[in-house]
């Protein structure tokens, strides 16, 4: 859950009744080690973006943990982060991989899906910080609606050990916090509350949040999010909260949702609804086919991934 900050803060201030010395001192060696983490996740950063720039991705924006902690959170060691969330134009993707050790680099289903269609790659630094390559924010229909030009050209700015950096704007942050809290099989405390540390930022941005999900026709699952994550914690009402309460979206965005549900893949399952049918066999093809080196990598053959297949058919 990456509570640690909140639980220190409150032992700290003598709140937590009954704690012993022992546990004192094992929640401190536990909060330095997160911390440690979170300092290699953020030094990653200021590695890896100019390093991207230097090779011509120029268009980088740091999502989620590093730029949340330095731009909604004070102190920033109050949201911990273990790895470095970037998005790229995918145009940029095949360049961005070359930034980093070939190593690192996992073996997709199929290249032209991933630049196309895939949310992310999960990478490792030459430190063995995780970096994850962002394409799109979510998977599937709710991240294919959502124009990467308009997505990329509203920003702001923050500072990493004196490198410049750009982060998503406010509200776009917010959609994305809400977005991961609702499409994510399992969420942690600390994530839920990225979606409040951002609506109760500012007065402004949540309305602005909701006028561009509404537009990028992804309020659905934004809303989802706003929901799941206010009733993660004892707070007060929002109007922010009360709009997610009462919304109602579209057709197709509730049948995007339902085909979602719990199921492991349903973001994925999701994609072909934001898609004109030419182009259906070019996002299904790769599930139902993948390479066989795909396969072995993740320790499966064609005749395992068949009965996987089968096995969340039957269970939609």
């Amino acid at each position: 859950q990456r509570m640690l900050t909140w639980l220190s803060a409150a032992v700290s201030r003598d709140l937590v009744e009954a704690v012993s010395e022992d546990h004192r001192r094992l929640l401190a060696q536990r909060t330095l080690m997160a911390t440690q983490t979170t300092l290699a996740a953020h030094a990653a950063a200021t590695r890896v973006v100019p390093q991207l720039a230097a090779a011509g991705v120029v268009d980088v924006r740091v999502l989620k943990g590093c730029a949340t902690a330095i731009l909604e959170y004070s102190p920033h060691g109050h949201r911990y982060s273990s790895d470095v969330d970037l998005l790229i134009r995918p145009s940029d993707w095949d360049t961005a991989l070359s930034v980093l050790p070939a190593a690192g680099i996992p073996i997709v289903r199929s290249n032209n899906f991933q630049r196309r269609y895939g949310k992310a790659t999960t990478l490792r630094d030459e430190s063995g910080v995780e970096i994850d390559l962002h394409t799109m924010l979510t998977h599937g229909y709710f991240g294919l609606m959502i124009p990467i030009d308009e997505l990329m050209g509203n920003t702001e700015s923050f500072e990493i050990g004196g490198i410049e950096m750009l982060a998503l704007d406010r509200p776009s942050r917010l959609i994305h916090a809400a977005n991961h809290v609702a499409a994510s099989e399992y969420i942690g405390m600390h994530s839920a509350r990225d979606v409040l540390q951002i609506a109760l930022g500012d007065g402004e941005s949540w309305r602005l949040a909701i006028d561009r999900s509404e537009r990028w026709k992804v309020d659905g699952l934004f809303a989802a999010g706003v929901v799941k994550a206010w009733g993660m914690f004892e707070v007060g009402s929002h109007p922010l909260l009360d709009w997610a309460s009462l919304h109602r979206a579209s057709a197709r965005q509730r049948t995007a949702l339902w085909v979602m549900g719990d199921r492991a893949h349903g973001p994925q399952m999701t994609g072909p609804l934001a898609l004109p049918p030419h182009r259906w066999p070019g996002y299904v093809g790769p599930f139902l086919f993948p390479s066989r080196t795909f396969l072995a990598s993740r320790d499966e053959d064609r005749r395992s991934l068949g009965k996987r297949i089968a096995q969340e058919l039957r269970e939609s």
